[in-house]
Protein backbone atom coordinates (compact mmCIF):
# COMPACT_ATOMS: atom_id res chain seq x y z
CA UNK A 1 0.00 0.00 0.00
CA UNK A 2 2.72 2.04 0.80
CA UNK A 3 3.95 1.85 -3.05
CA UNK A 4 0.52 2.60 -4.39
CA UNK A 5 0.45 5.85 -1.47
CA UNK A 6 3.65 7.31 -3.09
CA UNK A 7 2.61 6.50 -6.95
CA UNK A 8 -1.31 7.34 -6.92
CA UNK A 9 -2.37 10.93 -7.87
CA UNK A 10 -4.68 11.31 -4.98
CA UNK A 11 -2.13 11.41 -2.64
CA UNK A 12 -0.07 13.95 -3.78
CA UNK A 13 -0.49 16.82 -0.98
CA UNK A 14 1.22 20.23 -2.32
CA UNK A 15 2.91 22.04 -0.13
CA UNK A 16 3.55 18.96 2.18
CA UNK A 17 7.21 17.08 1.31
CA UNK A 18 6.39 13.73 -1.24
CA UNK A 19 6.32 11.21 1.49
CA UNK A 20 3.43 12.82 3.74
CA UNK A 21 1.08 10.42 2.69
CA UNK A 22 2.71 7.66 3.64
CA UNK A 23 3.83 9.03 6.61
CA UNK A 24 0.46 9.76 7.74
CA UNK A 25 -0.53 6.21 6.45
CA UNK A 26 2.11 4.47 8.73
CA UNK A 27 0.84 6.67 11.73
CA UNK A 28 -2.65 5.43 11.08
CA UNK A 29 -2.31 2.14 10.84
CA UNK A 30 0.18 2.13 14.24
CA UNK A 31 -2.79 4.27 15.54
CA UNK A 32 -5.19 1.28 14.58
CA UNK A 33 -3.47 -1.31 15.88
CA UNK A 34 -3.21 0.43 19.30
CA UNK A 35 -7.07 0.99 19.00
CA UNK A 36 -7.08 -2.95 18.39
CA UNK A 37 -4.76 -3.39 21.47
CA UNK A 38 -6.89 -1.31 23.57
CA UNK A 39 -9.91 -2.91 22.53
CA UNK A 40 -8.62 -6.24 22.83
CA UNK A 41 -7.33 -6.32 26.23
CA UNK A 42 -9.75 -3.54 27.72
CA UNK A 43 -12.81 -4.48 26.43
CA UNK A 44 -12.92 -7.92 26.25
CA UNK A 45 -16.77 -8.61 25.68
CA UNK A 46 -16.02 -8.69 22.06
CA UNK A 47 -20.08 -8.37 21.41
CA UNK A 48 -20.66 -5.28 22.92
CA UNK A 49 -16.93 -4.18 21.94
CA UNK A 50 -17.31 -1.09 19.37
CA UNK A 51 -14.36 -2.14 17.16
CA UNK A 52 -15.24 -5.87 16.77
CA UNK A 53 -19.25 -6.72 17.17
CA UNK A 54 -19.70 -5.68 13.80
CA UNK A 55 -16.64 -7.83 12.30
CA UNK A 56 -17.44 -10.66 14.36
CA UNK A 57 -21.22 -10.20 12.70
CA UNK A 58 -19.89 -10.27 9.62
CA UNK A 59 -18.34 -13.90 9.62
CA UNK A 60 -21.98 -15.08 9.84
CA UNK A 61 -22.58 -13.51 6.38
CA UNK A 62 -19.33 -14.45 4.95
CA UNK A 63 -19.63 -18.23 5.72
CA UNK A 64 -23.34 -17.79 3.50
CA UNK A 65 -20.74 -17.77 0.76
CA UNK A 66 -19.46 -21.43 0.86
CA UNK A 67 -22.86 -23.03 1.69
CA UNK A 68 -25.26 -20.65 -0.34
CA UNK A 69 -23.74 -17.93 -2.75
CA UNK A 70 -26.71 -16.49 -3.66
CA UNK A 71 -27.93 -16.04 -0.28
CA UNK A 72 -24.55 -14.52 0.27
CA UNK A 73 -24.86 -11.66 -2.60
CA UNK A 74 -28.05 -10.79 -1.38
CA UNK A 75 -26.99 -10.09 1.87
CA UNK A 76 -24.03 -7.75 0.69
CA UNK A 77 -25.89 -5.92 -2.10
CA UNK A 78 -29.06 -5.51 0.07
CA UNK A 79 -31.28 -6.50 -2.46
CA UNK A 80 -34.59 -8.88 -1.02
CA UNK A 81 -32.99 -9.21 2.01
CA UNK A 82 -35.04 -8.37 4.36
CA UNK A 83 -37.51 -11.53 3.54
CA UNK A 84 -37.89 -13.57 6.95
CA UNK A 85 -35.68 -17.04 5.38
CA UNK A 86 -32.41 -14.80 6.35
CA UNK A 87 -33.42 -14.58 10.32
CA UNK A 88 -31.28 -17.66 10.88
CA UNK A 89 -28.02 -15.57 9.44
CA UNK A 90 -29.44 -12.96 11.20
CA UNK A 91 -30.20 -14.24 14.89
CA UNK A 92 -26.54 -15.21 14.64
CA UNK A 93 -25.56 -11.89 14.60
CA UNK A 94 -25.67 -9.73 17.81
CA UNK A 95 -26.09 -6.07 16.32
CA UNK A 96 -28.21 -6.91 13.18
CA UNK A 97 -31.35 -6.31 15.35
CA UNK A 98 -30.58 -4.54 18.53
CA UNK A 99 -33.07 -4.50 21.42
CA UNK A 100 -32.52 -0.59 22.02
CA UNK A 101 -33.16 0.63 18.31
CA UNK A 102 -36.12 2.71 17.33
CA UNK A 103 -38.30 3.40 14.02
CA UNK A 104 -36.68 6.67 13.64
CA UNK A 105 -33.43 5.44 13.69
CA UNK A 106 -32.07 6.62 10.40
CA UNK A 107 -28.54 8.50 11.42
CA UNK A 108 -26.26 5.44 10.92
CA UNK A 109 -26.81 2.02 9.89
CA UNK A 110 -24.38 -0.75 11.65
CA UNK A 111 -25.88 -3.33 8.80
CA UNK A 112 -23.94 -1.13 6.45
CA UNK A 113 -20.66 -1.62 8.29
CA UNK A 114 -21.40 -5.32 8.80
CA UNK A 115 -21.46 -6.06 4.95
CA UNK A 116 -18.56 -4.07 4.36
CA UNK A 117 -16.66 -6.17 6.61
CA UNK A 118 -18.23 -9.47 4.66
CA UNK A 119 -16.82 -8.53 1.72
CA UNK A 120 -13.51 -7.49 2.65
CA UNK A 121 -13.53 -10.76 4.31
CA UNK A 122 -13.24 -12.07 0.42
CA UNK A 123 -9.68 -11.18 0.46
CA UNK A 124 -8.65 -10.86 4.55
CA UNK A 125 -9.60 -14.30 5.14
CA UNK A 126 -10.71 -13.14 8.51
CA UNK A 127 -7.52 -11.66 9.32
CA UNK A 128 -8.46 -8.34 11.48
CA UNK A 129 -4.91 -6.32 10.58
CA UNK A 130 -6.15 -6.97 7.05
CA UNK A 131 -9.54 -4.78 7.81
CA UNK A 132 -7.43 -2.31 9.82
CA UNK A 133 -5.37 -1.81 6.62
CA UNK A 134 -8.29 -1.12 4.28
CA UNK A 135 -10.04 1.36 6.75
CA UNK A 136 -7.13 3.35 6.86
CA UNK A 137 -6.04 3.41 3.82
CA UNK A 138 -10.03 4.17 2.74
CA UNK A 139 -9.85 6.82 5.09
CA UNK A 140 -6.41 8.30 3.93
CA UNK A 141 -7.83 8.56 0.77
CA UNK A 142 -11.19 10.80 2.24
CA UNK A 143 -8.65 13.31 4.37
CA UNK A 144 -6.10 13.80 1.65
CA UNK A 145 -9.14 15.43 -0.84
CA UNK A 146 -10.33 17.19 2.46
CA UNK A 147 -6.71 19.17 2.34
CA UNK A 148 -6.49 18.95 -1.45
CA UNK A 149 -10.05 20.65 -0.96
CA UNK A 150 -8.91 23.58 1.77
CA UNK A 151 -5.35 23.93 -0.13
CA UNK A 152 -6.41 27.23 -1.87
CA UNK A 153 -7.27 28.74 1.14
CA UNK A 154 -3.74 27.93 3.21
CA UNK A 155 -1.28 28.24 1.17
CA UNK A 156 0.98 29.72 3.63
CA UNK A 157 0.11 27.81 6.49
CA UNK A 158 -0.63 24.51 4.88
CA UNK A 159 1.15 22.41 7.83
CA UNK A 160 -1.36 24.41 9.86
CA UNK A 161 -3.66 22.48 7.45
CA UNK A 162 -1.98 19.57 7.71
CA UNK A 163 -2.01 19.07 11.37
CA UNK A 164 -5.62 19.81 11.58
CA UNK A 165 -6.57 17.22 8.89
CA UNK A 166 -4.39 14.85 9.86
CA UNK A 167 -3.06 14.67 13.31
CA UNK A 168 -5.76 15.63 15.58
CA UNK A 169 -5.74 13.01 18.26
CA UNK A 170 -9.67 12.17 17.83
CA UNK A 171 -8.89 11.80 13.96
CA UNK A 172 -6.08 10.31 14.41
CA UNK A 173 -7.19 7.11 16.60
CA UNK A 174 -11.12 6.55 15.86
CA UNK A 175 -10.69 7.53 12.12
CA UNK A 176 -8.21 4.32 11.75
CA UNK A 177 -9.88 1.61 13.64
CA UNK A 178 -12.42 -0.54 11.84
CA UNK A 179 -15.33 1.85 12.85
CA UNK A 180 -18.00 3.72 10.70
CA UNK A 181 -15.65 7.33 11.34
CA UNK A 182 -12.93 5.63 8.69
CA UNK A 183 -15.62 5.86 5.96
CA UNK A 184 -17.44 8.64 6.54
CA UNK A 185 -13.95 10.39 6.06
CA UNK A 186 -13.82 8.56 2.48
CA UNK A 187 -16.99 9.84 1.77
CA UNK A 188 -16.48 14.06 3.16
CA UNK A 189 -13.19 13.50 1.23
CA UNK A 190 -15.06 12.32 -1.89
CA UNK A 191 -18.08 14.97 -1.41
CA UNK A 192 -15.86 17.92 -0.67
CA UNK A 193 -13.33 17.93 -2.82
CA UNK A 194 -16.13 17.32 -5.99
CA UNK A 195 -18.33 20.09 -4.65
CA UNK A 196 -15.48 22.50 -4.37
CA UNK A 197 -13.59 21.56 -7.54
CA UNK A 198 -17.17 22.07 -9.15
CA UNK A 199 -17.34 25.56 -7.72
CA UNK A 200 -13.87 27.02 -8.44
CA UNK A 201 -12.67 25.39 -11.14
CA UNK A 202 -15.74 24.29 -13.44
CA UNK A 203 -18.45 21.58 -13.99
CA UNK A 204 -16.84 17.64 -14.77
CA UNK A 205 -19.62 14.94 -14.79
CA UNK A 206 -17.14 13.11 -12.89
CA UNK A 207 -17.67 15.66 -10.22
CA UNK A 208 -21.40 14.85 -10.52
CA UNK A 209 -21.02 11.12 -9.96
CA UNK A 210 -18.76 11.31 -7.53
CA UNK A 211 -21.24 13.86 -5.46
CA UNK A 212 -24.06 11.21 -6.02
CA UNK A 213 -22.07 8.05 -4.83
CA UNK A 214 -21.25 10.15 -1.19
CA UNK A 215 -24.88 11.24 -0.58
CA UNK A 216 -25.73 7.77 -0.92
CA UNK A 217 -22.70 6.51 1.13
CA UNK A 218 -23.99 8.78 3.50
CA UNK A 219 -27.38 7.84 3.29
CA UNK A 220 -26.35 4.21 4.19
CA UNK A 221 -24.33 5.15 7.04
CA UNK A 222 -24.58 8.65 8.81
CA UNK A 223 -26.96 10.83 7.06
CA UNK A 224 -26.69 13.24 9.96
CA UNK A 225 -23.02 14.23 8.76
CA UNK A 226 -25.00 14.77 4.92
CA UNK A 227 -27.56 17.29 6.51
CA UNK A 228 -24.67 18.92 8.67
CA UNK A 229 -23.20 19.99 5.34
CA UNK A 230 -26.25 21.03 4.07
CA UNK A 231 -25.74 24.57 5.02
CA UNK A 232 -22.68 25.43 4.83
CA UNK A 233 -22.78 24.32 1.02
CA UNK A 234 -25.63 26.12 0.33
CA UNK A 235 -24.38 29.52 2.02
CA UNK A 236 -21.00 28.93 0.13
CA UNK A 237 -22.25 28.83 -3.36
CA UNK A 238 -24.63 31.47 -2.82
CA UNK A 239 -21.31 33.62 -1.58
CA UNK A 240 -19.62 32.61 -4.97
CA UNK A 241 -22.08 33.51 -6.89
CA UNK A 242 -22.82 37.08 -5.34
CA UNK A 243 -18.93 37.60 -5.40
CA UNK A 244 -18.53 36.61 -1.94
CA UNK A 245 -20.40 39.64 -0.66
CA UNK A 246 -22.25 39.83 2.75
CA UNK A 247 -20.55 36.58 3.42
CA UNK A 248 -22.03 36.61 7.23
CA UNK A 249 -25.38 37.55 6.62
CA UNK A 250 -25.79 35.34 4.02
CA UNK A 251 -24.65 32.16 6.23
CA UNK A 252 -27.13 33.76 9.03
CA UNK A 253 -30.24 33.76 6.59
CA UNK A 254 -29.54 30.21 5.04
CA UNK A 255 -28.67 28.85 8.59
CA UNK A 256 -32.67 30.58 10.00
CA UNK A 257 -33.84 29.29 6.71
CA UNK A 258 -33.19 25.60 7.23
CA UNK A 259 -33.72 25.75 10.59
CA UNK A 260 -37.14 26.78 10.15
CA UNK A 261 -37.85 24.54 7.47
CA UNK A 262 -36.78 21.71 9.49
CA UNK A 263 -39.07 22.48 12.27
CA UNK A 264 -42.32 23.04 10.30
CA UNK A 265 -41.78 20.26 7.14
CA UNK A 266 -44.14 17.84 8.58
CA UNK A 267 -46.67 20.42 8.04
CA UNK A 268 -46.75 19.67 4.49
CA UNK A 269 -44.95 16.51 4.14
CA UNK A 270 -46.45 14.83 7.53
CA UNK A 271 -44.05 11.62 6.56
CA UNK A 272 -40.94 13.57 7.38
CA UNK A 273 -40.72 14.51 10.72
CA UNK A 274 -36.72 15.89 11.56
CA UNK A 275 -37.38 17.18 15.15
CA UNK A 276 -39.14 13.84 16.03
CA UNK A 277 -36.58 11.99 14.45
CA UNK A 278 -33.48 13.70 16.45
CA UNK A 279 -36.14 13.11 19.93
CA UNK A 280 -36.28 9.57 19.26
CA UNK A 281 -32.87 8.95 18.65
CA UNK A 282 -31.33 10.15 22.45
CA UNK A 283 -33.95 7.92 23.49
CA UNK A 284 -32.71 5.06 21.67
CA UNK A 285 -28.83 6.24 23.09
CA UNK A 286 -30.59 6.55 25.90
CA UNK A 287 -31.65 2.88 26.10
CA UNK A 288 -27.79 2.06 24.74
CA UNK A 289 -26.52 3.00 27.69
CA UNK A 290 -28.55 1.83 30.26
CA UNK A 291 -29.01 -1.68 28.06
CA UNK A 292 -24.65 -1.79 27.75
CA UNK A 293 -24.17 -0.08 31.48
CA UNK A 294 -22.20 2.60 30.39
CA UNK A 295 -19.36 4.54 32.11
CA UNK A 296 -20.02 7.79 30.45
CA UNK A 297 -23.40 8.63 30.69
CA UNK A 298 -23.73 12.32 31.46
CA UNK A 299 -27.26 13.49 32.87
CA UNK A 300 -29.55 15.01 30.09
CA UNK A 301 -32.87 17.22 29.92
CA UNK A 302 -35.06 14.65 28.25
CA UNK A 303 -35.65 16.08 24.49
CA UNK A 304 -39.52 17.62 24.00
CA UNK A 305 -39.71 17.02 20.12
CA UNK A 306 -40.80 20.86 19.63
CA UNK A 307 -38.81 24.46 19.39
CA UNK A 308 -39.12 25.47 22.55
CA UNK A 309 -38.17 21.70 23.64
CA UNK A 310 -34.56 22.00 21.76
CA UNK A 311 -33.96 25.48 22.66
CA UNK A 312 -33.71 24.98 25.91
CA UNK A 313 -31.33 21.83 25.72
CA UNK A 314 -29.08 23.41 22.74
CA UNK A 315 -26.61 25.57 24.77
CA UNK A 316 -25.66 22.36 26.98
CA UNK A 317 -25.51 20.51 23.70
CA UNK A 318 -23.08 22.64 22.55
CA UNK A 319 -20.98 23.10 25.39
CA UNK A 320 -20.99 18.92 26.11
CA UNK A 321 -20.14 18.67 22.37
CA UNK A 322 -17.36 20.88 22.59
CA UNK A 323 -15.71 20.39 25.43
CA UNK A 324 -16.49 17.49 27.03
CA UNK A 325 -15.48 14.84 28.54
CA UNK A 326 -13.13 17.41 30.46
CA UNK A 327 -10.42 17.13 32.95
CA UNK A 328 -12.74 17.07 35.42
CA UNK A 329 -15.09 14.04 34.10
CA UNK A 330 -12.28 12.02 33.22
CA UNK A 331 -12.39 8.60 34.73
CA UNK A 332 -10.30 6.33 33.17
CA UNK A 333 -7.38 6.59 30.25
CA UNK A 334 -9.58 6.82 27.14
CA UNK A 335 -11.44 9.51 28.95
CA UNK A 336 -8.30 11.24 29.44
CA UNK A 337 -7.41 10.89 25.84
CA UNK A 338 -10.23 13.05 25.22
CA UNK A 339 -10.45 15.36 28.00
CA UNK A 340 -6.57 16.31 27.08
CA UNK A 341 -7.95 16.69 23.72
CA UNK A 342 -11.03 19.09 24.57
CA UNK A 343 -8.40 21.39 26.82
CA UNK A 344 -6.50 21.44 23.59
CA UNK A 345 -9.22 22.56 21.85
CA UNK A 346 -10.54 25.04 24.78
CA UNK A 347 -6.95 26.79 24.52
CA UNK A 348 -6.95 26.98 20.85
CA UNK A 349 -10.47 29.01 20.90
CA UNK A 350 -9.19 31.35 23.98
CA UNK A 351 -5.44 31.85 21.51
CA UNK A 352 -8.35 32.67 18.85
CA UNK A 353 -9.87 35.25 20.81
CA UNK A 354 -6.59 36.76 22.12
CA UNK A 355 -5.39 36.82 19.05
CA UNK A 356 -7.90 37.36 16.60
CA UNK A 357 -7.11 38.68 13.13
CA UNK A 358 -10.37 39.79 10.21
CA UNK A 359 -10.14 37.85 7.08
CA UNK A 360 -9.83 40.02 4.63
CA UNK A 361 -9.64 37.75 1.39
CA UNK A 362 -13.38 37.58 0.89
CA UNK A 363 -13.45 33.62 -0.58
CA UNK A 364 -11.19 32.62 2.78
CA UNK A 365 -13.97 34.05 4.57
CA UNK A 366 -16.31 32.11 3.21
CA UNK A 367 -14.90 28.99 3.73
CA UNK A 368 -14.09 30.38 7.28
CA UNK A 369 -18.07 30.15 7.90
CA UNK A 370 -18.72 27.11 5.93
CA UNK A 371 -16.05 25.48 8.52
CA UNK A 372 -18.02 26.82 11.26
CA UNK A 373 -21.83 25.68 9.68
CA UNK A 374 -20.96 22.56 9.88
CA UNK A 375 -19.24 22.51 12.91
CA UNK A 376 -22.32 24.36 14.54
CA UNK A 377 -24.35 21.96 13.09
CA UNK A 378 -22.99 18.61 13.76
CA UNK A 379 -22.14 19.62 17.27
CA UNK A 380 -26.04 20.45 17.86
CA UNK A 381 -27.57 17.15 16.65
CA UNK A 382 -24.50 15.00 18.45
CA UNK A 383 -25.19 17.34 21.69
CA UNK A 384 -28.86 17.33 21.63
CA UNK A 385 -28.99 13.39 20.87
CA UNK A 386 -26.18 11.74 22.50
CA UNK A 387 -25.65 11.52 26.50
CA UNK A 388 -22.85 8.92 26.47
CA UNK A 389 -19.66 11.12 26.24
CA UNK A 390 -17.77 7.95 24.87
CA UNK A 391 -19.95 7.93 22.25
CA UNK A 392 -20.52 12.05 21.62
CA UNK A 393 -16.27 12.30 20.67
CA UNK A 394 -16.71 9.77 18.32
CA UNK A 395 -19.90 11.01 16.65
CA UNK A 396 -19.00 14.93 16.92
CA UNK A 397 -15.22 13.85 15.51
CA UNK A 398 -15.64 14.61 11.76
CA UNK A 399 -16.35 18.22 12.55
CA UNK A 400 -13.08 18.80 14.33
CA UNK A 401 -10.85 19.80 11.65
CA UNK A 402 -13.01 22.13 10.40
CA UNK A 403 -13.41 23.67 13.84
CA UNK A 404 -9.19 23.77 13.97
CA UNK A 405 -9.28 25.39 10.53
CA UNK A 406 -11.80 27.83 10.96
CA UNK A 407 -10.03 28.61 14.66
CA UNK A 408 -6.98 29.03 12.47
CA UNK A 409 -7.98 31.24 9.74
CA UNK A 410 -9.37 33.74 12.29
CA UNK A 411 -5.78 33.44 14.15
CA UNK A 412 -3.16 35.62 13.76
CA UNK A 413 -0.46 32.85 13.51
CA UNK A 414 2.86 34.63 12.48
CA UNK A 415 2.17 37.05 16.11
CA UNK A 416 1.08 33.62 17.88
CA UNK A 417 4.71 32.00 16.53
CA UNK A 418 6.03 35.45 17.98
CA UNK A 419 4.53 35.20 21.19
CA UNK A 420 5.64 31.18 21.24
CA UNK A 421 9.42 31.82 20.45
CA UNK A 422 9.41 34.75 22.59
CA UNK A 423 8.10 32.27 25.57
CA UNK A 424 10.46 29.76 24.83
CA UNK A 425 13.74 32.23 24.75
CA UNK A 426 12.54 33.18 28.09
CA UNK A 427 12.77 30.02 29.92
CA UNK A 428 15.43 28.29 27.82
Amino acid sequence: MLYWIGKWPVFKLPGLPKYAAQLVFLLKFGAGLFLTWIYTNYYTDRSTADLYKLFDDSKFMYEALFDKPKDFFKMISGLDNNAPYFDHYYFKMNNWYRPYDVDYDVYYDTRTLIRLNAFVRLFSLGVFAVHTLVWCFLSLIGLCLIYKACYRYFHEKQYWLGASVFLMPSVLCWGSGVLKEGIVFFWMGVMIYSIFQWINVGFKISYLLAITLSVIGFSLLKVHILFAFVPGLLAFIICRIRAYKNVRLTYLLVLTLIVAVGFNIQLVFPSINFIKVIAFKQQALLRLAYYTDSGSLTEMNPLDPSFFGFLRNWPEAIINATFRPSIFDAKNAMQWFSAYENLFISVCIILCIGLYKPITDPSKRAFAWFCISFTLVLFSIMGLTTPILGTLVRYRMPALPFLMLALILFTDTKRLIKLFKEFIWKYD
